[in-house]
């Protein structure tokens, strides 16, 4: 049952770990993967082979279509959401009751394999929808409507051969990182360059999901846990959504522990000359945990300027395939069971969010000059793993000892600004190009056009210096800024300027977007670099301006 060019497919259808393994493979049998009593219903690829192989796009669509002829399979409603650069089909597969329900519900999205090499996210969900479609986690689809997009980086996936993850405990042949337009796209979410983003925004402005899952698998350090996490970590989200969100992870931390796994926040081992504030240090050499980016270009950090909640997961590549896929099964399960627990307090988070951003009454702030926020001091748990292969043509891999050690040591998890500056009433684009349009369109943000040339009081960053690499990054040369901003006074606004006002929704996504002195805007880049000369192109409107309740149309 194919016919995937159509919009739906089908509506019928610790100090030292007590053998950590072992209590995962037992979680797996419980609640998790496929065993000899399920001997009829479908088989994933990694189940099939012993977790030797991995999925194809092929093999995934055989088994969705699978999942929609068992007992309830009427739960899964399957379309296509998009096409890759090569023109892959991007598979959707919404999980909901059929019953209708008149109360408030939860929406998630959890994707998987963004990196195509990364490759336990996408068996991790195939298992879930085979859960969903047998009848179980009914208690959590009474509160909760679910989006899986199994295979994100479809092009990357197909792209598959032996090396492609050095080091990785299994399979030996996986996907390739990058998309078929050799970009990340786990770095591409403010530039929207690939297909595959665009598609992706588009799912983030139709279903507006109160969760964002991202599933990946980590190769950094040696450390202890079967899979760690993050948070939206931009400095410019909402505090009351980051409050939320680290509960929401504390709580899933405590229910993976009960179900035999040991996770923490994502980082890695480092040693810094660094004492948490940012400034130059006189402690040399300090050994520390430290997370990863603040910037938008992640997806994680992108979709919290969202006012939603976005969660990174990485297995910890040096475990087995098997206890990959158990780990990250289960941390999907646990946060969509623990949304739930929280969910009117996470609704009501939310609306408040968005009624702030909304009413345009000046509290809200641009945080940059960003750097890590003072440490902590916690307990990590330190891995040790074993090197096999890599001579005489066998693969390299490194394999997780089942043992760790506990070690005190400061932990960088969290991001602050140094400077602040308050979101003018709306910004101004005189001479905007299609290009900067058409991403605006695409990142939902609403503006309006000038029709009758107008006068404005506003404020225009004047340019002292730029800077950015001579090699390229992600096909665009960063750019970054220095300047000021001049005085206030009237500008004149003539026909085709477009109006993106601050009393709106994604105001603070439109910030970072259009600001000169944004660390990931679209000046960075180099959208507005043509246009870059003594003065930045983008004006500061102090004039109130009425609120847009379409999103531009043109």
């Amino acid at each position: 049952m194919r016919g995937r060019a159509t919009t739906t497919v089908c509506m019928a259808r610790t100090s030292s770990s007590c053998h950590p393994f072992l209590l995962a493979m037992l979680s797996s049998l419980i609640g998790g993967g496929a065993t000899s009593q399920d001997s009829k219903l479908p088989q994933t690829t990694a189940e099939s082979s012993k977790h030797t192989e991995t999925s194809r796009v092929a093999d995934v669509e055989k088994f969705v279509d699978a999942c929609a002829d068992l007992s309830h399979g009427n739960r899964l409603t399957v379309r296509v959401a998009g096409k890759s650069h090569e023109g892959r089909a991007m598979t959707l597969v919404k999980v909901s009751l059929p019953e209708a329900s008149d109360e408030q519900r939860l929406r998630a999205l959890v994707i998987g394999n963004i990196h195509a090499g990364e490759v336990e996210g996408k068996e991790a969900v195939q298992e879930l929808l085979r859960e969903f479609a047998t009848g179980k986690h009914e208690a959590l689809l009474k509160h909760c409507d679910v989006w899986f997009v199994p295979i994100y980086n479809l092009d990357g996936n197909e792209a598959i051969k032996v090396g492609n993850r050095r080091g990785q405990n299994g399979p030996d042949a996986v996907g390739q990182r990058a998309n078929a337009q050799r970009l990340d796209l786990n770095r591409d979410f403010v530039k929207a360059d690939a297909p595959e983003t665009r598609v992706m925004l588009s799912l983030f402005r139709e279903i507006d999901p109160h969760l964002f899952v991202d599933l990946h698998t980590t190769n950094g350090s040696h450390h202890g846990y079967h899979l760690t996490y993050a948070p939206s970590l931009s400095s410019n989200l909402d505090p009351a959504i980051d409050q939320l969100s680290r509960k929401l992870l504390v709580q899933s931390r405590k229910k993976m522990k009960s179900r035999g796994f040991d996770v923490f926040d994502y980082g890695n081992f480092e040693t810094r000359d660094w004492d948490g504030s940012g400034a130059p240090s006189s402690k040399k050499g300090v050994r520390g945990w430290f997370t990863y980016d603040h910037r938008p270009r992640y997806g994680i950090n992108y979709y919290g300027l969202r006012n939603r909640i976005g969660i990174l997961s990485e297995a910890y590549s040096y475990a087995d395939f098997k206890t990959r896929i158990a780990a990250t099964r289960a941390f999907v399960l646990t946060l969509l069971e623990s949304m739930v627990a929280i969910k009117d307090v996470a609704l009501a988070t939310m609306a408040t969010a968005d009624r702030r951003a909304h009413s345009g009454d000046g509290s809200l702030y641009l945080g940059t000059d960003t750097k890590f926020a003072a440490p902590e001091q916690i307990d990590i748990l330190v891995g040790t793993v074993e090197r096999a292969g890599g001579e005489d043509g066998k693969p390299l891999r490194f394999t997780r000892v089942d043992e760790s050690t506990k070690e005190s040591l400061p932990v960088a998890r969290r991001f602050r600004s140094r400077k602040q500056s308050r979101l003018p009433n709306a910004w101004a684009i005189t001479a905007p190009t299609p290009e900067v349009m058409q991403r605006l369109r695409w990142h939902g943000i609403r503006f309006r056009a000038v029709e009758t040339a107008q006068t404005s009081v506003a404020r225009q960053f004047e340019v002292t210096k730029k800077r950015k690499p001579k090699r390229p990054y992600q096909g665009h040369q960063e750019l970054v800024l220095e300047g000021k901003w001049l005085a206030a006074k009237p500008e004149k606004l003539p026909v085709g300027t477009i109006i993106i006002p601050t009393n709106q929704r994604l105001a603070m996504l439109a910030a970072m977007l259009l600001e000169p002195l944004s660390e990931d805007s679209l000046s960075s880049w180099n959208f507005f670099e043509a246009a870059t000369n003594t003065y930045y192109p983008v004006l500061r409107v102090l004039d109130k301006q009425p609120a847009l309740t379409q999103p531009d149309k043109r």
